[in-house]
Formats: C-alpha cells, sequence, structure tokens
C-alpha cells in the first residue's frame, strides 16, 4: 500500500461540456483549523444565490449539506455565485458519492496513513493576471477532474502581482475567493494564505512567497509579514510527529536552488551563497529584486529551519522546467543537514532553455524541453520523486528515493 500525490499536468485535461447549473466543481480537503478535521470540502460556481444542497452518501447513509455563498466584484467583472459546502469528519479510506442538483461525481476521502492522493498546485492556477473571466474558464476546464481529487496548493505570484494588459494585479483576489484551502477567515482578510495539512505520511507545508507583498519591500510591516509566517512555520514543524508523518515535503511557488538561467536573484556576489543573512532577509540583493523575486530573501531565514526540522524536499514551481537536487544545506551537498529541492514547473506554459554557466554538482537530473508533472509517492520505508513527460505516463524519466529522517 502507498500514498500517491499528484501534481496536475495541466496538457492531460480537456474541457468537457456540462448542461447543468452549477459548474467550476472543484474538491478541497480541510482541517482543524477551520474547524473541520478531516473533512472535504466541496466547491463550486452557480447563478443562483440561494444555498444548494450538496446530498452525499457511502452507500449505506445518506447525507446533506447545504453551501455558504458569497461572490466578488472588481471593475466591470462580477464573480458568478462562489459556493462551498463543507462535509465534516469523513471516514478515512471511504468512497462517496455527492449530487448538486443534476450534477454528479464521487471521491475517495483520504485515509488516515496509506493510499492517499491528492492534486497539488505550487502557484500560477490560471494566468488569470487580473481577467478574472478566465478563472471560471480554467475552474470549468478542470472540473472532470478536480471534482473527483481533491486539491490543495499555494499562490504564485500570478495570483498577486501580474497583470496583463488592461487588468490590474489581483493581489490574491480571485485565489482567496476560489481556491478551497484550510485557511480561516481572517487568515484570508490578512492574506496570510500559508498553511499546513497531513496528507498520508506527508506532513505537507504551504509556505507564501509573495507574503507581506501588500507592503513596500523592506517596510517594517512587510518585514513582519515575512517574520510572522516563519515564526508560523517553525511552531507548525516543531508539533510534527515523524513517526506518525515520517516526512515533510515544503511547497512553495518560488524555487532558491535551481540552475535554470530564469527567474534567478543573488544577495551575494556569488549564485545560491547567502554572506550576510540579515541584509538578504531585509531585501538587499545583488541581482533583481525581492519585490520580482523573493525567494533569495526567504531563503535566509527559511533554509536554517529546514535544515534543524530535517525538512526532506523542498517543492517548487515558477520556473517552467524540471529538476532535482541531492540534499542541499548552503550551497553545498550535505545530506545531514539539507534538503532535496525540485521545481517542477513544467506544467504546459512553456519551456526554459537557458541554463547557468558553472559546476552545479548538486544538480541530478534536469529537462527544460519537455512538459510534464511530478508525482510523490510516500510509504513507512521511503519517500520516491518521480517526473513524468507528457509524452510517456508509464515510464518516469526522473526517479530517486529517500528514506526517513528523524530529528
Amino acid at each position: 500500500m502507498n500514498m500517491t500525490v499528484r501534481m496536475l499536468a495541466l496538457s492531460l485535461l480537456q474541457a468537457v461540456a456540462h448542461a447543468q447549473v452549477v459548474s467550476q466543481v472543484h474538491l478541497g480537503l480541510t482541517t482543524a483549523a477551520v474547524d473541520c478535521p478531516h473533512g472535504i470540502s466541496v466547491a463550486f460556481a452557480s447563478d443562483k444565490a440561494t444555498p444548494w444542497t450538496v446530498e452525499f452518501t457511502d452507500g449505506d447513509c445518506t447525507n446533506a449539506v447545504e453551501s455558504q455563498v458569497h461572490r466578488y466584484e472588481l471593475d466591470a467583472y462580477t464573480s458568478p455565485y462562489l459556493h462551498e459546502a463543507v462535509l465534516s469528519n469523513m471516514p478515512p479510506t471511504t468512497q462517496f458519492s455527492y449530487e448538486i442538483g443534476s450534477f454528479e461525481s464521487s471521491f475517495v476521502t483520504p485515509p488516515q496513513s496509506f493510499n492517499t492522493h491528492a492534486c497539488v498546485l505550487v502557484g500560477d492556477f490560471a494566468y488569470a493576471n487580473g481577467n478574472h473571466t478566465i478563472w471560471d474558464q480554467w475552474y470549468t476546464l478542470l472540473e472532470p477532474y478536480l471534482s473527483r481529487v481533491p486539491s490543495v496548493g499555494i499562490n504564485g505570484n500570478h495570483e498577486t502581482d501580474v497583470a496583463s494588459d488592461g487588468f490590474v494585479a489581483e493581489r490574491y483576489l480571485g485565489y482567496v475567493n476560489r481556491a478551497n484551502t484550510p485557511i480561516t477567515q481572517d487568515d484570508a482578510a490578512n492574506l496570510r494564505t500559508y498553511y499546513s495539512i497531513d496528507i498520508g505520511l506527508i506532513h505537507c507545508v504551504f509556505l507564501d512567497d509573495q507574503v507581506g507583498s501588500s507592503f513596500k519591500a523592506g517596510s517594517p510591516a512587510w518585514l513582519a509579514e515575512r517574520q510572522v509566517m516563519a515564526d508560523w512555520f517553525t511552531v507548525d514543524l516543531d508539533r510534527v510527529d515523524r513517526q506518525e508523518t515520517p516526512y515533510v515535503v515544503v511547497f512553495k511557488h518560488n524555487p532558491f536552488y535551481n540552475t535554470f538561467d530564469d527567474h534567478q536573484c543573488q544577495c551575494s556576489p556569488t549564485v545560491f551563497e547567502i554572506l550576510d543573512k540579515d541584509a538578504c532577509w531585509e531585501g538587499e540583493y545583488v541581482y533583481a529584486s525581492t519585490e520580482e523575486e523573493p525567494a533569495c530573501g526567504l531563503q535566509a531565514k527559511l533554509e536554517d529551519i529546514y535544515a534543524h526540522f530535517k525538512v526532506d524536499v523542498v517543492v517548487s514551481g515558477h520556473v517552467h522546467g524540471y529538476e532535482r537536487t541531492d540534499y542541499i544545506y548552503q550551497n553545498e551537498v550535505n545530506h545531514e543537514r539539507g534538503s532535496v529541492y525540485v521545481t517542477t514547473g513544467s506544467g504546459g506554459r512553456s519551456h526554459i532553455v537557458k541554463n547557468l554557466t558553472g559546476d552545479f554538482s548538486w544538480s541530478l537530473f534536469k529537462e527544460g524541453l519537455a512538459f510534464g508533472a511530478t508525482r510523490i509517492i510516500a510509504t513507512p520505508s521511503n519517500l520516491r520523486l518521480l517526473w513524468f513527460a507528457n509524452d510517456d505516463l508509464t515510464t518516469p524519466r526522473d526517479a530517486a528515493t529517500l528514506y526517513p529522517r528523524f530529528r
């Protein structure tokens, strides 16, 4: 028995037309942080302002939950009515069918330890870039998949500070209104989108690279928001029971250790070195800026937290290629204190053709000219990292096996 976390390869999915009143149906996972332990959230759109009833059954017992409803407006755009129904305290490893009006689908609840699968998105969901109609189109396109497989994720820069011509940057607006992640309403209002959740044997932590971006970079308020996330991260990892969840994987949008010549930043003259951690944390770069590429400044503090708690893997997107490293700590291979860094931004947007020059012995596999997705499989004995290119979904083009590490 094993546990699978599937990363989404967008090009594998096709739009399916539905003659129905609800649309954009997608599932999420909930936790005790939102007063819904071991839960499934069912989110969808409708032209109906009144709540919908979500009926669900395991074949023996049928229950029903009413949705909560909201919508949002921005300039000429008004969202459809956005609904969410939360199904609490679901038994593990159980198949449920559910109905929302004429819409029907099914899902399997996560188990307590094995045989889990979920879809993980590490930012840049729809590339709406301020055009919120694209959010509607994107969730409609992915409904055949996301209505059956729960998804979790974290925002990227295209959900925060990138705008297409004629539109304004979203500043989290589409993301916090649509992505059903287990954060509280207060955290959503304060744009604190980071959270953690146990999926099978993996303690998954989702960190926001854009944290504090509502404030001027380098300002006290900006630094304070970044510190709040770092403090929360430390407390969260300190509570992890590595006997229950032997693996810790961090998901964040922006990578640090990757050798593609794209979205790079530097706090020191030598790439990937951080000589003055305090200055780097405060946004002093020698290449790029913390507004454009916040990963360097955050790495100044996060890397020591990774090392202290033996974070196994750090998974990122942002750079449109795939790369896997050895265990790295402070730009050197270190199997005791380091983490494996995986850049898995090859989901389908574009390719990266340029590479950094230099000898990066910690880079173990790299592919910049194929679309694909990463799969993580965890068992009590090991954690496997697999990358599949879209042209061959049966044989991984890259594979690595990691083993449990305890503090």
